[in-house]
């Protein structure tokens, strides 16, 4: 009789941690996907600052101002600023939508 008890009682704690441990592995199945997503979102940003910093150049040199010095890159800075807050805005915007 007391063995059934303390079978029983070792069920319920293996069940326990069970259930304790699948809800850690997926937090970390979770922090996980994250990392991978932001390489992944990394890797973009890598491809459109290449892109964005071409199309700079195009738009600073269609304005007839100098290709080099502090004034491009200020220039530059500005433009990808403006180009990246409206496509956080809008993605807000996006994200919010339900």
């Amino acid at each position: 009789m007391k063995k059934n008890k303390v079978l029983k009682k070792a069920r319920r704690k293996l069940k326990k941690v069970k259930k304790e441990t699948s809800g850690f592995i997926l937090k970390v199945r979770k922090n996980i996907a994250t990392a991978i997503i932001a390489a992944f979102a990394f890797v973009m940003a890598l491809v459109w600052r290449d892109a964005i910093k071409d199309g700079v150049s195009k738009i600073v040199q269609f304005l007839g101002i100098p290709n080099e010095g502090y004034l491009f890159t200020i220039i530059a800075a500005v433009l990808v600023t403006l180009f990246c807050v409206i496509g956080i805005i809008l993605f807000s915007r996006w994200a919010e939508k339900k």
